[in-house]
């Protein structure tokens, strides 16, 4: 039987090694070869052909050969060139196939994805930014579309907001999505729509720009497989670190004694909890190894593939990546996350003039873990508390309570607890059972094109309906479980006794709870027009009807998205080009005969670079200048529905005839304003295109201003005081902002060597130019400061004394003590209270910049991407850093004042009692929030080709990769530090990817 097994395996790697061991198989014919329409060969042009036959490169000489007989059509590919379709009789006698010279920045491969439609990059208008992911992933494994936006694209800040004035609209496949599902090797381009003119088609929710995401399609004659596999581990980036449970005791003793009270714990006690029997004595680290792993492991795989003919092309894309967890423990040791998707878009020529569209997508996710919140608890649980688990060895055996368990961990521990935690994480992660998060998410589209070109030439249809549907839900067995508080003999470590609190009982019953859903439904119907005449004069025009209604659960009305648009374009010779955009918008939100608003915007460009006194500028390769403005009316900003109604509710009830009758109060919410309108926003942008030095350096630059007018609310200051809940909304605020852009990128090669290199930098600063407010002392006024701008008070240092404190200002914020946070009196009024509370920082930086840069040499091609920020402060407030009461003690306190350290202390005096005098906004509690981030670091390399075909593959890389690889700033351990939650992880993976 073993001499059969070897046998067999022999022959396995007999056969994966054939294609290696095999003769070289001879040389086949000659079928055509490629030339430009100047008759030069083209070298390196990929053909396609189908049935089934390999990609070829054509050589230098611009011949290709095959391998096999082709019959079918094939597909012509090459830099600087426009694809090309040759039938059989164009190549079957070796003919020669011309290829037509692509303008610079005008192909076919330059086509950019905007608003209903595309333009081909030289001739876009708008302030539009452009990544192109399937180039980007040959060297960068990103998975997260917005990880991959981070840093990459100027005017971007983060990974969603625009221009730092707000998060921005997502648009998949021409309607609203939700992109958390959408992995980027589903994505062929994404456009971000910056200013009015680009984006006003979208309506109301496109207030602050859209992300446009266009997924991948299959193109005909065109077949192609791509499969990846990756492995790899996660590690925190910073964990909290919290105080042992002696360390605890005597700090808590410290605090009591601050507070005038007297002490809670021995100095007996709290050194047998430092060095004695720690179940006894529990220390509970709860981010110690005894509990977390060091590393959790993730893996994803995904096969891709595409083609088709002249009537129907496909594209289709089939994943599952699962990721693992950190728990140590109980059901924990198992948890992980499991998703699978599966997308297919499929194209369809009906016949001549009508083409469909169909697009379906399914994203399954279960993730397992343990019932309990960890994260939240281990935050909040004091190390002294209780031990987790209790030695069986270490009690009496003929014990009643320890007979009558039902329920141990391996046969070796009782679940640890006390009266008042009956219920805690480890205990219920060990014995209360497993939870199973299931989500589905469910995504289709249909679009219908009809060319109308029979009737009027360059007319054409273009409808589009989108449903999604996403549901999730929790599955788990519900276990209820006994814990013990053990009594220890006085002498000895021994439990005599064992105090039970609740029972065990495995029902085995599975729940299903926390069940949520939200639907999404989307449409437009297109009218087109698109007409080159005597290649002068270019004209388009588009009437648009556009809906899209976005419902969650327990969400009476939804968001609704409603529109009417129209977008006319006239270019003179590529070189003048006019886009005037506008939108008819319609709000259920304001009151009847007030719900519409026209919203226009012009664009102007001028493509300098083709005139022709630019014909001696050598180093301009291409230079555009564009301007566009425009007013953009929406109710993106309107928080609720009905403020143009009087509005009322019940209150707690009243009562006469002594009490014997009861009825429920109604009270106003608000007074009505049947003028409520739109808010408003108008902007002017200017920028410029170029690329210089033959090719080699691109630039593209913008400076914005834009104005946020009629901004709702409910002005308090204009209102008489008694009017509280009788004042109505109304359109008051105006919020101002402006900055500019800019993106570079060059490109070189050096021998063997090729450098690219990218840069993009976002300055934006913003200002408040109409509030509701009323303050006696002018710093306290928001308007003219910025709008994220943050208030507290100015701190300064800590009380030395009580004759400091007698000799200070008033702090009503109860009562101060030496060690104490000291403020500054603003009004010198003698009180510091919120009055002398004033603009200190911001909370977003007004600088923000990414750099990429790629390497390669030969085969190989090292990738490198960060983002940055400067100019905000951030604020610390978790319980980690403000301590007192009875609090969890961390690191951070350890440094705080005493009589012995007031001079040089950088924390408060700890507190026992509730301290609202330390604790708030301030000063002293911010700091900087400059950063720089590598966010990804990748080495490929490129397997020969000759080698790989010989493992009938066309290409075969392979990588290691890192990502959130460091962090560069003052306040590193702050920045990466999460508390109540999973931490922050660096992540390294080795993986493959081949094509097929």
């Amino acid at each position: 039987m073993k001499i059969h097994r070897y046998i067999a395996a022999l022959a396995g790697c007999m056969l994966l090694l054939w294609p290696l061991l095999s003769p070289a198989q001879p040389t086949p014919r000659l079928q055509a070869v490629v030339h430009g329409e100047n008759g030069k060969p083209v070298e390196g042009a990929m053909i396609y052909a189908n049935e089934g036959v390999d990609v070829v490169k054509t050589g230098a000489n611009g011949e290709f050969y095959f391998k096999a007989a082709v019959t079918g059509n094939l597909l012509v590919e090459a830099p600087g060139y426009e694809a090309g379709v040759f039938e059989p009789a164009d190549y079957s006698m070796g003919q020669t196939l011309i290829l037509k010279k692509a303008s610079f920045l005008s192909g076919e491969k330059d086509k950019v994805r905007l608003a209903f439609g595309t333009a081909k990059k030289a001739e876009v208008v708008n302030a539009v930014s452009v990544l192109n992911p399937s180039q980007l992933r040959r060297y960068d494994n990103t998975q997260n579309l917005a990880s991959a936006l981070t840093g990459m694209l100027p005017g971007v800040l983060g990974s969603a907001n625009i221009r730092g004035i707000g998060d921005a609209l997502f648009i998949v496949d021409g309607l609203p999505r939700d992109i958390s599902t959408l992995n980027l090797a589903e994505v062929e381009q994404i456009s971000v729509l910056k200013d009015i003119n680009s984006a006003i088609l979208y309506g109301n929710d496109a207030v602050n720009g859209v992300v446009l995401v266009t997924t991948k399609r299959g193109e005909a004659y065109k077949r192609q497989i791509n499969a990846q596999a990756f492995y790899g581990i996660s590690r925190p980036s910073e964990l909290p670190e919290y105080l042992s449970s002696a360390d605890y005791m005597q700090l808590y003793n410290e605090a009591r004694l601050n507070d005038g009270l007297g002490t809670q714990y021995s100095p007996d006690l709290i050194e047998k909890y430092r060095s004695g029997n720690p179940y006894r004595y529990p220390s509970v680290d709860y981010y110690s190894g005894e509990y977390l792993k060091s590393l959790r492991p993730f893996s994803r795989a995904t096969v891709d593939f595409s083609g088709g003919n002249s009537v129907a092309t496909y594209y289709s894309n089939i994943g599952w990546s699962q990721t693992g967890s950190l728990y140590n423990f109980g059901e924990g040791k198992g948890a992980k996350s499991n998703v699978f998707n599966i997308r297919g878009n499929v194209d369809l020529k009906i016949n001549s003039w009508i083409k469909s569209a169909l697009d379906a997508v399914v994203v399954l996710n279960n993730s397992n873990g343990p019932r309990s919140n960890y994260w939240q608890d281990a935050a909040v649980l004091r190390p002294n508390l209780f031990s987790p688990l209790l030695p069986i060895s270490m009690m009496d055996p003929e014990n009643a309570v320890l007979k009558q368990r039902k329920n141990d961990i391996d046969g070796m521990y009782l679940l640890g607890g006390t009266t008042n935690y009956p219920a805690n994480p480890l205990a219920t992660a060990w014995s209360g059972g497993a939870n199973e998060n299931i989500q589905r998410t469910f995504s289709f589209n249909n679009r219908i094109d009809f060319d109308l070109g029979r009737a009027v030439q360059g007319l054409a249809f273009h409808t589009n309906f989108s449903f999604d549907y996403f549901t999730r839900y929790d599955q788990f067995i519900e276990n209820k479980y006994s814990v013990y508080e053990p009594v220890w003999d006085e002498t000895q470590d021994r439990i005599v006794n064992l105090k039970q609190f609740g029972e065990d009982v495995r029902s085995g019953t599975q729940n299903v709870g926390n069940a949520s859903y939200r639907r999404r439904i989307g449409f437009y119907g297109l009218l087109d027009y698109n007409r080159t005449f005597n290649e002068v004069h270019t004209v388009t025009g588009s009437v648009l009807g556009f809906l899209a209604h976005d419902k969650a659960q327990d969400s009476f009305q939804g968001n609704k998205n409603a529109n009417l648009g129209l977008r006319l374009t006239y270019g003179y010779l590529n070189k003048y080009l006019v886009d005037f955009s506008s939108a008819y918008v319609n709000s259920v939100k304001l009151a009847a005969g007030n719900r519409t608003a026209f919203s226009p915007s012009l664009g102007l460009a001028w493509v300098v670079s083709n005139e022709d006194f630019m014909a001696s500028a050598s180093a301009v390769n291409f230079l555009k200048l564009r301007l566009s403005a425009g007013e953009m009316n929406s109710d993106a900003g309107i928080s609720g529905f009905y403020y143009y109604d009087d509005r009322y509710t019940t209150s707690a009830s009243y009562s006469w005839y002594e009490g014997t009758r009861t009825r429920s109060e109604t009270i106003p919410i608000n007074s009505g304003n049947p003028l409520l309108s739109f808010e408003k926003r108008r902007e002017v942008n200017f920028g410029i295109e170029a690329v210089l030095f033959d090719r080699q350096l691109s630039v593209e630059a913008n400076l914005f201003a834009s104005t946020y007018s009629d901004l709702i609310t409910r002005p308090q200051s204009i209102y008489p005081t008694y009017f509280t809940n009788y004042i109505p909304f109304r359109n008051f605020g105006k919020n101002a902002y402006k900055g500019a852009e800019l993106g570079l990128s060059y490109q070189r090669r050096f021998g063997d060597f090729h450098i690219t290199f990218g840069a993009n930098a976002l300055y934006s600063t913003s200002k408040v130019k109409k509030r509701d407010e009323l303050y006696v002392n002018s710093y306290r006024y928001r308007t003219g400061k910025p709008v994220e701008a943050r208030y507290g008070l100015v701190a300064d240092g800590f009380f030395s004394s009580q004759a400091d404190i007698e000799n200070h200002a008033i702090q009503a914020f109860g009562r101060v003590k030496p060690g104490d946070i000291k403020y500054v009196d603003q009004n010198n009024d003698g009180v510091i209270d919120a009055n002398d509370e004033k603009y200190i920082g911001r909370w977003q930086s007004p600088f923000s910049y990414g750099l990429n840069l790629k390497v390669s040499y030969k085969n190989l091609t090292l990738f490198a991407r960060g983002n940055g920020r400067t100019g905000a402060q951030g604020m610390l407030s978790s319980d980690y850093y403000w301590a007192d009461g009875d609090d969890k003690y961390s690191s951070y306190v350890l440094n705080r004042w005493t009589e012995a350290t007031k001079a040089t202390a950088t924390y408060p005096r700890l507190s026992s009692i509730a301290n609202t005098n330390n604790y708030r906004n301030s000063t002293f509690w911010q700091y900087s929030d400059n950063y720089f981030t590598l966010d990804r670091i990748q080495l490929t390399c490129d397997i020969p080709v000759n080698l790989s075909n010989k493992l009938t593959v066309k290409q075969l890389s392979v990588f290691a990769d890192a990502s959130n690889l460091a962090t560069l700033s003052k306040n590193r351990r702050i920045l990466e530090r999460n508390i109540g939650f999973e931490p922050q992880f660096r992540s390294f993976s080795i993986g493959l990817n081949a094509w097929f």
